[in-house]
C-alpha cells in the first residue's frame, strides 16, 4: 500500500466548552499526512462555538448530531459512544479506514471497539488516563515519567506508546517560526494573552485587568476564538487600553515568535510557547490541564500560577510585578530545549510503520 492510498479519519470535537485545542492538533497531524498524501475525514459532532471552518475544504467533512444525552457543561463529559459510533457509522455507509485517530475524552473503548468495524488500526490522543482504552497506538504529549503505569490499568490490549513532549503535535508555521528565532534575552516589550479558543469563563479578562496600568511601554497582544461570549467588551477594552485584539488567528506563531512573555492556559498550546521559547504564566483551567501546569513549573519552562477558579486579578499583578530579566531568559532556554517542533513527523511516522508491518512480514515469509 502507498501512501496515497491511505484512509484516515478523524473523530475530534470542538465548542466553546470543549475548546479548540483537540481539533488544532488533529489538524496538525492531518497536515502532515496530507504533505505524504494521505486522503482525510474529519468526524465531529455539530456543537455550539465550534470552530469547523477551520478544517480545510479539501478533507471530508461529516457532521454528526449532536447527541440528546450528550453534555457538554465539562470537556470530559463522557457521551453515549454506542449512539456516536452508530450515527458515524451510518454517515461512512460500509467505507473502511486505515486509521482512526481518536481525540476525544468523553468516548472510551466501547467506542474505539465499535471503530474497529470500519477501521484497521486506532490511535488515542489523551492526557488523563482515566477511563478504558481500545487501540493500537497511544499519543500523550505531557512528560509524566510514570506514563506507562498510569495507563497500564486502561488500555485493554497492548498498544505502541508515544509519550512526551517529543511527539508534540505542532504546526509547520511553528517550526519555521523556530528556525527564525532563538531563546529570549529576558528583555520585555511584547506580552502575548491567550487562554482557549472556547470560552475561557472570564480568566482573559482577570488577566487583562491585571496589565491595565502596569507598564505603559509594554506592547500587547490579545488572542481569542470567534465566538468568545465577551468578544465585544474585550474590544472595547484593548481600544482604550490600545492593546491589539486578534479574533480567530492563523498567525498564532508569528504572534509567538515576537512576544517576550506569554499569559494563558496550561494546555496544548504550552507546546506553542516552549517550541518558540515563550516565556509563560499559565493558569489551570480544567483539571486535565493540571500535571502539565505542575510539571512545566517544575522544570523551569513556565510558572505554575495554579487553578484558575482561584485566581484574582491581583495575583496575576503580583506574578508580573516578580518578573525580572534573569528569570524570564531562563525560562526561555528551558522551555526551547524541551520542545523541537518535530513531533507531528515522528507521530506520522510510527503510523506509516504499523501500516508498513503487515506488508513487511509478509515479504519475509516469501524469502
Amino acid at each position: 500500500m502507498g501512501i496515497s492510498d491511505v484512509r484516515v479519519l478523524f473523530r475530534v470535537d470542538a465548542s466553546l466548552v470543549v475548546g479548540s485545542g483537540h481539533l488544532m492538533r488533529c489538524l496538525t497531524l492531518a497536515r502532515q499526512l496530507q504533505e505524504q498524501g494521505a486522503h482525510l475525514t474529519f468526524a465531529c459532532r455539530d456543537l455550539p462555538g465550534a470552530p469547523l471552518q477551520l478544517i480545510p475544504a479539501e478533507y471530508e467533512l461529516l457532521r454528526l448530531p449532536a447527541l440528546a444525552s450528550a453534555a457538554v457543561t465539562a470537556a470530559e463529559a463522557a457521551i453515549d459512544g454506542a449512539a456516536d459510533s452508530r450515527a458515524l457509522a451510518q454517515q461512512l455507509g460500509g467505507r473502511q479506514f486505515d486509521w482512526c485517530v481518536i481525540d476525544h475524552y468523553g468516548l472510551d473503548a466501547l467506542w474505539h471497539r465499535n471503530a474497529r468495524g470500519f477501521a484497521r488500526h486506532l490511535m488515542v490522543i489523551d492526557d488523563l488516563a482515566n477511563r478504558p482504552l481500545d487501540c493500537d497506538l497511544l499519543l500523550d504529549q505531557g512528560f509524566d515519567d510514570q506514563s506507562s503505569a498510569r495507563y497500564a490499568p486502561w488500555l485493554q490490549q497492548p498498544a505502541q506508546a508515544l509519550f512526551g513532549p517529543e511527539f508534540a503535535l505542532l504546526r509547520e508555521e511553528f517550526l519555521l517560526a523556530r528556525a527564525r528565532t532563538a531563546p529570549r534575552s529576558g528583555a520585555l516589550q511584547r506580552v502575548l494573552v491567550f487562554f482557549t479558543g472556547g470560552d475561557d469563563g472570564g480568566e482573559l479578562f482577570k488577566a487583562l485587568q491585571a496589565l491595565v496600568g502596569w507598564r505603559a511601554e509594554v506592547q500587547v497582544d490579545v488572542v481569542i476564538g470567534a465566538a468568545h461570549p465577551q468578544g465585544s467588551q474585550l474590544a472595547a477594552l484593548c481600544q482604550t487600553q490600545g492593546w491589539q485584539l486578534h479574533g480567530q488567528i492563523d498567525y498564532m506563531a508569528r504572534l509567538l515568535a515576537e512576544a517576550d512573555l506569554a499569559i494563558g492556559a496550561a494546555g496544548s498550546s504550552s507546546w506553542e510557547r516552549c517550541a518558540l521559547g515563550v516565556p509563560a504564566l499559565v493558569a489551570v483551567l480544567a483539571d486535565n490541564q493540571r500535571s502539565l501546569a505542575a510539571g512545566l513549573h517544575s522544570l523551569g519552562a513556565a510558572i505554575n500560577l495554579g487553578d484558575s477558579a482561584a485566581l484574582t486579578p491581583g495575583d496575576y499583578r503580583r506574578a508580573l510585578d516578580g518578573l525580572d530579566a534573569t528569570q524570564l531568559a531562563a525560562l526561555s532556554v528551558r522551555g526551547w530545549a524541551l520542545v523541537d517542533g518535530l513531533g507531528a513527523g515522528r507521530v506520522s511516522l510510527a503510523m506509516l510503520d504499523i501500516l508498513a508491518r503487515p506488508q513487511a512480514l509478509a515479504a519475509e515469509g516469501r524469502h
